[in-house]
Protein backbone atom coordinates (compact mmCIF):
# COMPACT_ATOMS: atom_id res chain seq x y z
CA UNK A 1 0.00 0.00 0.00
CA UNK A 2 1.71 3.35 -0.97
CA UNK A 3 0.28 6.83 0.34
CA UNK A 4 0.86 10.20 -1.15
CA UNK A 5 2.38 13.21 1.47
CA UNK A 6 -0.82 15.11 0.73
CA UNK A 7 -0.54 19.20 0.05
CA UNK A 8 -0.21 22.21 1.80
CA UNK A 9 -3.64 23.31 0.57
CA UNK A 10 -5.27 19.80 2.22
CA UNK A 11 -3.30 19.95 5.11
CA UNK A 12 -4.54 23.39 5.78
CA UNK A 13 -7.80 22.74 5.31
CA UNK A 14 -7.96 20.65 7.81
CA UNK A 15 -6.60 23.61 10.84
CA UNK A 16 -8.65 26.84 11.49
CA UNK A 17 -5.00 27.90 12.39
CA UNK A 18 -2.01 28.58 9.77
CA UNK A 19 0.31 25.72 8.73
CA UNK A 20 3.33 27.10 7.34
CA UNK A 21 6.12 24.87 5.89
CA UNK A 22 9.92 26.44 4.60
CA UNK A 23 8.16 28.76 1.30
CA UNK A 24 5.04 30.18 3.82
CA UNK A 25 5.23 33.78 4.14
CA UNK A 26 5.81 34.32 8.21
CA UNK A 27 7.78 30.30 8.01
CA UNK A 28 11.48 32.23 9.48
CA UNK A 29 9.30 34.18 11.98
CA UNK A 30 7.14 30.85 12.98
CA UNK A 31 10.21 28.64 13.53
CA UNK A 32 12.16 31.53 15.44
CA UNK A 33 13.12 29.89 19.26
CA UNK A 34 13.61 32.35 22.24
CA UNK A 35 16.92 30.51 22.05
CA UNK A 36 19.03 31.80 19.53
CA UNK A 37 21.55 28.54 20.07
CA UNK A 38 19.38 26.64 18.26
CA UNK A 39 18.57 27.12 14.45
CA UNK A 40 15.48 24.25 13.71
CA UNK A 41 14.01 23.96 10.17
CA UNK A 42 10.56 21.59 10.98
CA UNK A 43 8.96 20.55 7.87
CA UNK A 44 5.47 22.05 8.87
CA UNK A 45 4.20 24.38 11.19
CA UNK A 46 0.83 24.21 12.57
CA UNK A 47 -0.04 27.28 14.77
CA UNK A 48 -2.78 25.87 16.45
CA UNK A 49 -6.24 27.90 17.14
CA UNK A 50 -8.27 25.42 19.24
CA UNK A 51 -8.68 21.99 20.73
CA UNK A 52 -9.47 20.53 17.20
CA UNK A 53 -6.42 21.89 15.79
CA UNK A 54 -4.25 20.34 18.09
CA UNK A 55 -6.26 16.81 18.14
CA UNK A 56 -5.63 17.32 14.14
CA UNK A 57 -1.69 18.11 13.92
CA UNK A 58 -1.30 15.44 16.62
CA UNK A 59 -3.05 12.85 14.53
CA UNK A 60 -1.27 14.09 10.99
CA UNK A 61 2.10 13.89 12.91
CA UNK A 62 1.17 10.08 13.68
CA UNK A 63 -0.26 9.45 9.82
CA UNK A 64 3.26 11.27 8.22
CA UNK A 65 5.40 9.77 10.81
CA UNK A 66 6.50 13.25 11.39
CA UNK A 67 9.11 14.08 14.82
CA UNK A 68 6.98 16.38 16.29
CA UNK A 69 7.46 19.21 18.74
CA UNK A 70 5.20 21.16 20.66
CA UNK A 71 5.65 24.91 21.42
CA UNK A 72 3.83 26.75 23.98
CA UNK A 73 5.69 29.85 24.33
CA UNK A 74 9.04 28.94 22.18
CA UNK A 75 10.83 30.06 25.64
CA UNK A 76 12.60 26.34 26.31
CA UNK A 77 16.05 27.02 26.33
CA UNK A 78 17.31 23.62 25.43
CA UNK A 79 15.54 23.84 21.62
CA UNK A 80 12.93 21.53 22.26
CA UNK A 81 9.99 23.47 21.22
CA UNK A 82 10.93 22.33 17.51
CA UNK A 83 12.86 19.89 15.42
CA UNK A 84 14.88 19.84 12.21
CA UNK A 85 12.15 18.06 9.48
CA UNK A 86 9.61 16.96 11.48
CA UNK A 87 6.24 19.07 12.57
CA UNK A 88 5.98 21.65 15.18
CA UNK A 89 2.19 22.19 16.93
CA UNK A 90 2.51 25.51 18.02
CA UNK A 91 0.02 26.83 20.98
CA UNK A 92 1.14 29.87 21.40
CA UNK A 93 -1.98 31.32 19.74
CA UNK A 94 -4.46 29.70 22.26
CA UNK A 95 -3.87 31.82 24.81
CA UNK A 96 -7.86 32.48 26.08
CA UNK A 97 -9.23 32.18 29.25
CA UNK A 98 -12.90 31.04 29.65
CA UNK A 99 -14.76 31.29 33.16
CA UNK A 100 -17.80 29.51 33.67
CA UNK A 101 -19.38 31.23 36.70
CA UNK A 102 -22.43 28.82 37.06
CA UNK A 103 -20.16 25.63 37.42
CA UNK A 104 -17.80 27.71 38.85
CA UNK A 105 -14.93 25.92 35.74
CA UNK A 106 -12.03 27.47 34.05
CA UNK A 107 -10.32 26.72 30.90
CA UNK A 108 -6.69 28.37 30.08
Amino acid sequence: MTTTTPSLDEIQAGFRGAVLQADSEGYDEARALYSGNHDKRPQLIIKCENTSDVVAAVNLGRELSLATAIRGGGHNAAGLGSVDDGLVIDLSEMNGVLVDAKTEVMRV
